[in-house]
């Protein structure tokens, strides 16, 4: 190992490259020894057997070679002290940290101006980056094993002496070192390597790797780069992190955690939350935002939440976590006044499915922490919706608010359609679609209001509460009349989908119910009347009978 060190720090030019390798290739393969699963935990490496040779200018396959079977299950097998591999892998990963210590001070190699001896460096790098992740692959279930993952509402983890700490900061010296050309437009292979070992540390629910990208990815995870010239380093660090929630092994509280903790940085960008107050240096415009990778880690980190929502007896950091998701929902569809117009024209989409997958799997619980920021996002949708009708340079803007409306509204329909807020928006929108035509007959209905009215009947189609159809039922009737096709047709649909005569048996019933209830209670009534006659009689009687009982003994 001390002889691998050495080899690994050599300086010099391109003689020296293969010593170099072979040095940082043998500690790896230390390590892959002495650790408690054993090399072959990282694979078995294709190797060109000896059974080809060039045959007319090809390389041809001339033998099958075979194995001395005798020889290989004659070998014996040797016990190991685990106390002394655990002192063996010490000794290797030591080694390696060494090679780490050599990477950060030694800053000759890397500030000349050599190219020749940057592209020794990056071939070097390169090479124990190889090394590395079959390092991983060995040790990832013991030796760098994340451990047991619990719930929390952002990562919290200190690094310590652990391998698995040590490892995450040689792979961000190694990082450091692998310093990309400013005219190239794409990552190297060591910061591809780089990449693709923290998003197999992530995947094997590896909270301190999930750090690292995010910390590593900063605002690129929400924020849209203004450099469209290439691939950048903080941009793929964001990336790898959605697509570590591909992972099968990722465990469903680490996908909440790191979702937690993602939230929690977007509320300091774009947030008005009290208890996370964006921070200054930290505001951008929201026509800059970017919701294509948060979307994704919303959507996997909510199913998540609910798979152990199901079976959770304890509810209380759960409901935590689902107060701060219904935090992020308010921020986007209640943006501050000053951007709201640049948020609708340019995100309404995302809003739209963000506010669906949220609303797909928050608990029936969190419907009351949910009513209001629908409420409010439909009201502020309608109002913003309106106020671009006077301004023919927001066009964008006026769309992207129905589209907003409709998912704040249709939200209400589906899951909590009995709520006030529901019926008073429909009265609304329906009844100036329609009192729109009864005022000036030489107008229809501008296109906002052709719009949200339609999206209220689009809404209106995909609830399940047969009494709120039934209360909008005359208004339905009076669109059926109304000269734009789409509004009457929309109608007509919703009205073909009223069950009016089990409506009118449900009412039947649960008025023959309360004449029932009423009986009974006026029976009760009675009895209790003839129960309070019968006791007052009672009482009168011992009156008397007191009265008489103290003449005697004054007597």
């Amino acid at each position: 190992l001390a002889i691998s060190l050495d080899c690994s720090k050599l300086v010099g030019g391109r003689e020296t490259l293969d010593v170099r390798m072979a040095g940082v290739e043998l500690i790896v393969l230390c390590a892959q020894l002495s650790c408690t699963a054993g090399i072959v935990a990282a694979g078995t490496t294709a190797r060109v057997g000896t059974n080809m040779e060039v045959v007319g200018g090809a390389l041809r396959s001339v033998r099958t070679p075979t194995r001395d079977k005798k020889n290989e299950n004659s070998a014996p097998t040797l016990p190991v002290d685990d106390a002394l591999r655990h002192q063996l892998f010490e000794l290797a990963f030591a080694t390696i940290d060494g090679f780490r210590q050599h990477l950060e001070g030694n800053g000759a190699e890397s500030s000349n101006d050599n190219s020749g001896t940057d592209s020794l460096l990056t071939q070097v790098l390169t090479k124990v980056m190889g090394e590395l992740a079959k390092l991983y692959e060995c040790c990832k279930h013991d030796e760098m094993s994340p451990g047991v993952c619990v719930l929390q509402l952002d990562i919290v983890i200190e690094n310590d002496d652990g391998y698995e700490s040590r490892f995450l900061y040689l792979l961000q010296v190694i990082a450091n070192n692998a310093k990309d050309d400013i005219s190239s437009r794409y990552l190297n292979q060591v910061q591809k390597g780089v990449m693709s070992l923290l998003q197999n540390m992530a995947s094997n629910s590896s909270l301190r790797a999930f750090k690292a990208l995010t910390t590593t990815s900063g605002d690129y995870m929400f924020v849209r780069s203004n450099d469209n010239e290439g691939e950048s380093f903080e941009l793929e660090a964001a990336k790898v992190v959605a697509s570590a929630f591909d992972s099968d092994n990722l465990s469903d509280e680490a996908k909440v955690t790191v979702m937690c903790s993602v939230l929690s940085h977007y509320l300091k960008i774009y947030g008005s939350d009290k208890d996370v107050m964006p921070s200054d240096s930290a505001e951008r415009k929201t026509s800059e935002a970017r919701y294509d990778i948060v979307t994704k880690v919303i959507d996997s980190g909510c199913h998540a939440a609910a798979n152990i929502d199901a079976t959770a007896d304890d509810k209380a950091i759960l409901d935590s976590i689902w107060e701060r998701i219904v935090t992020v929902v308010t921020s986007l569809i209640l943006p501050p006044a000053a951007s709201r117009y640049d948020g609708y024209a340019h995100h309404s989409k995302s809003i739209l499915d963000i506010v669906a997958i949220v609303l797909t799997h928050l608990p029936s619980r969190k419907y009351a922490s949910a009513e209001p920021m629908l409420e409010q996002g439909a009201n502020r949708a309608v109002e913003v919706a309106f106020e671009c009708i006077e301004d023919v340079n927001k066009p964008d803007a006026a769309e992207g608010a129905v589209h907003v409306f409709l998912a704040c509204f249709m939200g209400l329909c589906q899951k909590m359609p009995t709520c006030s807020a529901v019926t008073s928006l429909t009265n609304h929108i329906l009844g100036d679609a329609i009192n729109s035509k009864d005022e000036d007959g030489s107008v229809l209905f501008s296109k906002t209001q052709q719009s949200l009215a339609i999206a209220v009947c689009e809404s209106l189609q995909t609830t399940t509460s047969q009494d709120l159809l039934v209360g909008v039922f005359p208004l339905l009737c009076r669109l059926t009349n109304v000269e734009n096709d789409g509004l009457r047709r929309v109608a007509g649909r919703i009205l073909g989908g009223v069950n009016l005569a089990q409506a009118i048996s449900r009412e039947r019933q649960r008025a023959e119910e309360a004449d029932i209830r009423a009986q009974e209670v006026e029976e009760e009534n009675s009895a209790m009347l003839e129960e309070i006659e019968y006791l007052q009689a009672e009482n009168d009687e011992l009156q008397r009978q007191l009265a008489l009982f103290t003449t005697e003994a004054d007597a």
